[in-house]
């Protein structure tokens, strides 16, 4: 297993396993020539199960990996609380119906690369529950219940079964990859 190939486990499992909407995770730029073909492969291998491996960001140490599921994405931006909430802030969403996942992610892009860090926005991206979104955004991040995949503000119990679902998710992969099981056989893509 080469080092990608265990971030992406690490980082992604659950949206692999279509159990979440997006993960994001980073690589040390450095590494990035050396994994380039490999990530390509990726891109062009998972894109078949609808599942995307796009480049979001870089800085001067990390180049940033959104993986995310099209289908997914596609229906929670179109929530009409989050469609609003991100046209206010300047996100074009009213412009493509179809092309409502790529205009956001190009919107995203820019908002990093202008401020230099990750807006708060980006919970949606990743599918976390709209209201711990929007509370994180009212509360600036403070006064949570709980730490763990997101900060939660609401239903507590409800993230906990999330979060273990995401952790076995990755002690799924990662038993199966470490049997010898090829990621993408896993996923029934190979």
């Amino acid at each position: 297993m080469s080092f990608f190939e265990a971030e992406l486990i690490q980082h992604a499992a659950p949206t692999l396993l279509g159990r979440k909407q997006a993960n994001l995770f980073s690589i040390p730029l450095q590494a990035l020539p050396q994994y380039r073909e490999e990530i390509e492969k990726y891109q062009r291998q998972l894109s078949a199960k609808g599942i995307c491996v796009v480049y979001l960001y870089s800085c001067q140490k990390r180049v940033f990996i959104l993986v995310y599921r099209q289908k997914a994405m596609q229906r929670y931006l179109k929530a009409a609380s989050v469609r609003r909430y991100l046209e206010s802030i300047g996100y074009p969403l009213a412009v493509e119906e179809k092309n409502i996942v790529a205009q956001a992610i190009r919107h995203l892009r820019k908002r990093m690369q202008q401020y230099h860090e990750f807006p708060h926005e980006i919970g949606f991206f990743l599918g976390y529950p709209v209201a711990d979104v929007f509370a994180f955004i009212q509360q600036k991040g403070r006064n949570y219940k709980r730490v763990g995949y997101w900060k939660v503000y609401g239903d507590e119990e409800k993230a906990l079964r999330i979060f273990q679902c995401y952790e076995d998710c990755k002690e799924k992969m990662m038993q199966q990859v470490a049997a010898g099981v090829p990621i993408l056989s896993v996923l029934g893509v190979a």
